[in-house]
């Protein structure tokens, strides 16, 4: 959260700074950068309004809550950037080649870029400091902010050469290896936003973790079947299909069985003792699970829904 706050704040004092200098000075380079980090910024707002959808709890509509709701905002995003930015950024290279124009450059060019590669270098730190496995907005800020420090250093290198050849081509080409970088990363973000979309495992360290934990628990006799899917990068769903130790569970029951069978007389207590069991034996093991799930998620606070099903 903290990464998309910084980057938000980051990109749009650069956005504004560049396109004043593009409009000024006509670089093609600098307006790319500039459509660049209007791209940026929009992106990383849809980002922010992912994660905090993302947070609302469970409803009667949503039980599991819409934590998965930031994969569709990233994936928008991610949409974004491919046909905002990187579209309109090769486009604007493309035109800049075949109607070439002298750009000026002078000091607020430079100050500008050197002011846009500080912004997106500390917004970087921060994004790589909070990276973490499962964050699509996280990796988003930080590939993109990545292609910001190396879009302004490109820019700046286009400009120079502009300057010093007296060809004004280089600052298009500049544009344009700028939007191929800008698509590159849209389609490394469609990918991974796709992923969990579709319900990703969680990593397989938290798996394993999770699956000693219930094969430790008492009435646990073999796990079945476990499958642990990601949810958000806090949150994760886990379902479990397991055997019960049977000996275990009846001697739960022991004291009030030793009574009831006292009372047998005839085949119709019998049956009426076998049906009492049944009821029992149901509610018996619905309450244990119930104490198995809780005991997971009081465990483990990143299991937020845990269904253990009785084989």
């Amino acid at each position: 959260m903290k990464s998309v706050k910084v980057a938000i704040t980051a990109n749009t004092l650069v956005c504004i700074l560049k396109f004043i200098v593009a409009i000024t000075g006509g670089s093609a380079a600098m307006l790319a950068e500039a459509i660049h980090s209007l791209a940026d910024t929009a992106n990383q707002a849809l980002l922010w309004v992912g994660i905090r959808r993302s947070e609302i709890g469970p409803s009667r509509e949503f039980p599991f809550g819409r934590g998965q709701e930031r994969f569709v905002w990233g994936l928008i995003s991610a949409c974004g950037i491919f046909f905002v930015g990187a579209g309109v950024t090769v486009y604007h290279g493309i035109h800049g080649l075949l109607n070439p124009r002298m750009p000026e450059i002078n000091k607020w060019t430079i100050a500008v870029l050197l002011f846009a590669l500080i912004a997106e270098g500390i917004s970087f730190i921060v994004a790589f400091r909070e990276k973490r496995e499962g964050d699509t907005a996280n990796l988003a800020v930080l590939m993109e902010d990545g292609a910001a420090v190396f879009g302004v250093l490109l820019a700046a290198l286009a400009i120079a050469l502009t300057k010093f050849t007296g060809h004004a081509y280089w600052d298009s080409i500049g544009s344009i290896i700028v939007g191929i970088m800008l698509a590159v990363i849209a389609v490394i973000l469609i990918r991974e936003n796709l992923i969990y979309l579709i319900e990703k495992a969680s990593p397989q360290e938290l798996q394993d973790e999770v699956r000693k934990e219930i094969e430790h628990l008492p009435l646990v006799e073999h796990i079945k079947d476990i499958r642990m899917i990601v949810l958000t990068p806090d949150s994760h769903h886990i379902r479990a299909e397991v055997e019960l130790n049977g000996y275990l569970l009846i001697r739960e029951m022991e004291d009030s069985l030793r009574e009831d069978f006292r009372e047998i007389k005839n085949f119709g207590d019998f049956l009426q003792f076998c049906a009492s069991f049944a009821n029992r034996v149901t509610r018996t093991v619905g309450a244990k699970i119930d104490e198995m799930e809780e005991h997971l998620k009081k465990k483990m606070p990143y299991l937020k829904h845990v269904d253990i099903k009785p084989s």
